[in-house]
């Protein structure tokens, strides 16, 4: 990954300040190093982008034998042009297998759920399925989008 690149994310989102970040291409997601608990689980986060969005994924891996992924927590961030702000965050009630539609599901909703009370707030009507519609094109864009940077 491009040095500036992981400088740039680790300067911008409060979720990665003071982590190693490193861009894997596989899942489309930047990762901080993780750390490992006293029962051999390991933890780190995954980060996806958009010009929009930025949602920051707690995952966790099971240890000492047992390697599945689970999702911890999901955090969506905007930007208002100065600051990111959370607009939506979530933990499950009880652990959970990781996956992307998992993953990105959690995410939708929690833009989703933003949305509407930002339409209510300002005593417009939109239809859910337009609302839905465009939070799942946002998530969708955080998780395709290639990380570039430009002069």
């Amino acid at each position: 990954m491009n040095n500036s690149l992981a400088t740039l994310v680790n300067q911008t989102l409060p979720a990665v300040s003071n982590s190693s970040v490193t861009y894997n291409a596989d899942r489309n997601m930047f990762l901080t190093s993780g750390y490992t608990s006293g029962m051999g689980h390991t933890y780190f986060q995954g980060i996806q982008l958009s010009d929009r969005v930025a949602v920051v994924y707690n995952i966790g891996q099971g240890g000492y034998g047992s390697n599945p992924l689970f999702l911890n927590g999901v955090t969506v961030y905007c930007f208002d042009g100065r600051e990111k702000k959370i607009i939506g965050k979530w933990s499950p009630s009880s652990w959970e297998f990781y996956s992307d539609l998992l993953a990105r599901n959690v995410a939708t909703q929690l833009l989703f759920d933003y949305l509407k009370s930002q339409m209510r707030i300002q005593g417009a009507y939109i239809e859910d399925s337009e609302l839905r519609s465009f939070a799942t094109a946002q998530i969708r864009a955080a998780a395709t989008n290639r990380p570039r940077l430009t002069a």
